[in-house]
């Protein structure tokens, strides 16, 4: 008698399971598709340039204070001036700022994490060397909130910055 009833619980645990599964098979997966983003590879030279024979890393001493430059233009009209002619929408960019940040309000540098040189060629035109370099800092945006008073807001970000500059011909 316990073998019958051991038996029926195996057969109908093992038809609800059949059940499950066919009911699972007839559904079908999401498929994943690229998320559109601009067309901008960096390893790409432009049109003028000559790649170096090696590369010379800058150093964080020599990238921080452009870091700190480019912080301190944040929420001025300075800023559109610093952002280059690659930087995809940057009208949008300084338009948020103008639009969505108060004008006491002040972004604060609190450290260079990290700094990694991506890229560097010469300028054909001037033979200016020319460094693409990826910065991680560490900020603060700091303002007067009317109803919760001064308010700060840390944030980590990387900033990719090109620096020109004067060096003898390869």
């Amino acid at each position: 008698m316990k073998t019958r009833t051991l038996l029926a619980h195996c057969a109908l645990a093992l038809a609800i399971s059949l059940h499950s599964i066919c009911g699972v098979e007839a559904r079908q997966f999401r498929q994943l598709r690229q998320i559109a983003s601009p067309t901008t590879n960096i390893a790409t030279l432009p049109a003028n340039a000559r790649p170096v024979s090696q590369m010379h890393p800058l150093s964080r001493e020599q990238v921080a204070p452009l870091v700190e430059k480019v912080i301190s233009a944040w929420n001025t009209a300075q800023l559109g001036d610093m952002l280059g002619t690659e930087f995809y929408d940057s009208s949008r960019l300084t338009d948020a700022v103008n639009r969505l940040a108060t004008r006491d309000a002040t972004l604060r540098l609190q450290s260079v994490q990290g700094v990694q040189t991506l890229q560097q060629y010469y300028d054909g035109e001037d033979g200016k060397l020319v460094s693409i370099v990826s910065a991680t800092v560490r900020t603060q945006l700091e303002f007067n909130d009317p109803q919760n008073g001064f308010q700060r807001r840390p944030g980590v970000n990387e900033y990719i910055l090109k620096i020109t500059q004067t060096a003898p011909p390869p």
